[in-house]
C-alpha cells in the first residue's frame, strides 16, 4: 500500500466471500478553499458489489457527535463484519463481544459509502484557522455535499438513487447535507437513527417537556420496576395516556387543582417514572432528565444512553434522594455514562482489528478522537431552532423523497415520544414516512436482535431489485 501517512491516500481491495464478491475502497477526499488551498481532509470506506453496476442505489451513511466518526455504524449496522453482545444489557467486566459475519450486510440492495467528518478518526483538519469553516452544522453540509457529489461524478453514478443515513447528530447533518446537495442529486430516502431533530429546540411548537418525554422514562421504569407486572409496551401505552391526559392537565392547573386529584396525579406519575412521591411533590410534579437518571435507582446513575444501564456514582458523592439538594445536582460525564464507557470501547477495539486484520490498512496516521473537543466549539446558527421544518419542505419540493425514523424506547437523550409528539406536528405525508420505535438505546442496533429488525426495515425501504 503507499504512504497512509500522506494525504490524498486510496487504496482498493477485493473480498470474496461465499455468493458475494465486492471492492472495498479506502480514500481520502480533499477539501479545498476559494484559493485552492487545502484546508481538510475526509476518509471514507466505499463497499462496491462485483460486478459492478452503475444503475445500483448508493447510500452514505455516518455517525453524529458533531465530530463522531463512523465506527459504530459501521461495525455495529452496515459493514460486512458486525459486533455483537451474547450478554447485553448484563454487561460484565470485562465486556464479552463477539465480531461476527453481517448476515443482513445491504450490499445486495446498495452500495455503501461511510464517510468521517473532518476531525474525526483518519479525517484531518489541515489548516487550524479554517477550523470555524468545517465545525459547524452549515459547513460540515457543504463538505458532506461536496464529497458526495465528487463521489457519484466519479464513479459514474450522477443518476443512481442516493439515500442518507445518519445516526444522532448525524440526524441533523441528513437534512442540512439535503438541503445543501444540488439538485441533480438523486436524493430518494433519508434514513435517521436516534433521531434529534429539534432536540433542544425552542420553536413555537412548545408542551411541557416532562409531558412529551414521559414514554421512555416509563420504559426505563417499566425495565427496572415493573417487568413482573405487565408489558413493556402496556406500561409504556398507559404511560404515554396518562402523560397527555390527567398529568397535562395538572401541570396546566397548578395549585388551581383540587388537592386530593393532584395527590392522585402525583401517585401515578411515581408509578410510573419511579420517582418518589414526595421529590415530585417538592418539584410541583415537574423533574428535570438529570433528576431522572440520578433517581430511578436510587445509589445508581441511569445511562442516557441506554436506561437499562446503570452505573455506581463517583466516590463520595451521593445520589441519594433523601441528601439531594439543587446544589448536588451534577449532569453525569458522557465518559463515566454505563453504555458508552462499556460498549464504546469494545466496538472502537473491534473496528480496529477489523480495519488492521480484514483490510490490512497501514498504520502511519494517528487516528483522532476529539468529538468531545469539536462538540464544544461546534456552530448550530441557522439550525438550532426547527430542523424539522426543513423536511417538510424537502418532501414538498421532491416528490419522491422518502423517510425513516428510528428511536430506541430506552434512549433517554433524544426519545421516543418526543419524536412521535413533534412529527404530528407537521404536515408529513404518511404514506412517505416510515416510523419505528425498537427495544434498544440510543444505538438501536445494539443489543438482541434489534439490528436484525433495523437492517430488514432498511432493505424494505430501499427495496432495489436491479432489472
Amino acid at each position: 500500500m503507499g504512504a497512509f501517512e500522506k494525504y490524498g491516500w486510496e487504496e482498493e481491495k477485493i473480498i470474496s466471500k461465499t455468493g458475494l464478491r465486492y471492492l472495498v475502497r479506502l480514500q481520502d477526499y480533499v477539501l479545498k478553499n476559494s484559493q485552492g488551498k487545502e484546508e481538510a481532509v475526509m476518509f471514507s470506506f466505499s463497499y462496491l458489489r462485483i460486478p459492478q453496476d452503475s444503475r445500483r442505489p448508493v447510500m452514505f451513511a455516518y455517525n453524529g457527535g458533531p465530530g463522531a466518526a463512523s465506527s459504530w455504524i459501521h461495525m455495529g449496522l452496515l459493514g460486512p463484519k458486525q459486533i455483537s453482545f451474547p450478554d447485553y444489557p448484563n454487561l460484565t467486566q470485562p465486556i464479552k463481544y463477539q465480531i461476527q459475519e453481517n448476515e443482513e450486510f445491504l450490499l445486495d440492495q446498495c452500495d455503501l459509502v461511510l464517510i468521517d467528518p473532518v476531525g474525526a478518526s483518519w479525517s484531518r483538519l489541515l489548516d487550524k484557522s479554517a477550523a470555524s469553516r468545517h465545525y459547524s452544522t452549515s459547513g460540515d453540509a457543504r463538505d458532506f455535499a461536496e464529497f458526495i457529489e465528487n463521489w457519484l461524478t466519479e464513479n459514474g453514478r450522477k443518476d443512481v438513487p442516493v439515500y442518507l443515513l445518519g445516526e444522532s447528530y448525524g440526524t441533523i447533518r441528513n437534512v442540512a447535507l439535503a438541503d445543501a446537495l444540488s439538485d441533480w442529486v438523486n436524493l430518494c430516502g433519508m434514513i435517521h437513527i436516534g433521531t434529534s431533530l429539534n432536540v433542544g429546540a425552542k420553536g413555537s411548537l412548545c408542551v411541557e417537556p416532562n409531558v412529551r418525554r414521559l414514554g421512555a422514562n416509563a420504559a426505563a421504569c417499566w425495565y427496572h420496576h415493573h417487568q413482573k407486572e405487565c408489558s413493556r409496551e402496556k406500561f409504556i401505552r398507559e404511560a404515554m395516556e396518562f402523560a397527555y391526559g390527567d398529568y397535562a392537565r395538572a401541570l396546566l392547573l397548578g395549585n388551581r387543582m383540587e388537592m386530593s386529584e393532584r395527590e392522585k396525579v402525583l401517585k401515578r406519575l411515581s408509578y410510573y417514572t419511579g420517582i418518589s412521591e414526595d421529590f415530585l411533590r417538592k418539584r410541583n410534579l415537574r423533574f428535570g432528565e438529570i433528576d431522572f437518571v440520578l433517581h430511578l435507582c436510587p445509589g445508581k446513575v441511569v445511562s442516557i444512553y441506554d436506561s437499562r444501564l446503570l452505573y455506581q456514582p463517583e466516590q463520595g458523592q451521593s445520589y441519594s434522594e433523601n441528601v439531594m439538594t439543587d446544589a448536588d445536582i451534577v449532569e453525569p460525564d458522557m465518559a463515566q455514562d454505563a453504555f458508552m464507557s462499556s460498549v464504546g470501547p469494545a466496538v472502537e477495539t473491534a473496528f480496529d482489528d477489523y480495519c488492521s486484520m480484514e483490510l490490512c490498512l497501514p498504520t502511519g496516521r494517528k487516528k483522532l478522537d476529539a468529538m468531545l473537543e469539536i462538540s464544544k466549539q461546534w456552530d448550530y446558527r441557522g439550525y438550532e431552532k426547527d430542523t424539522l421544518s426543513l423536511p417538510v419542505e424537502l418532501m414538498k419540493r421532491k416528490p419522491c423523497l422518502r423517510m425513516m425514523f428510528v428511536n430506541g424506547c430506552y434512549d433517554l437523550s433524544s426519545t421516543f415520544d418526543f419524536m412521535i409528539y413533534y412529527l404530528s406536528q407537521y404536515e408529513l405525508p404518511s404514506d412517505r414516512v416510515t416510523c419505528l420505535v425498537l427495544p434498544s438505546g440510543h444505538a438501536s442496533y445494539v443489543g438482541g436482535d434489534t439490528v436484525q429488525q433495523l437492517s430488514r426495515k432498511i432493505r424494505e425501504f430501499i427495496s432495489w431489485q436491479g432489472e
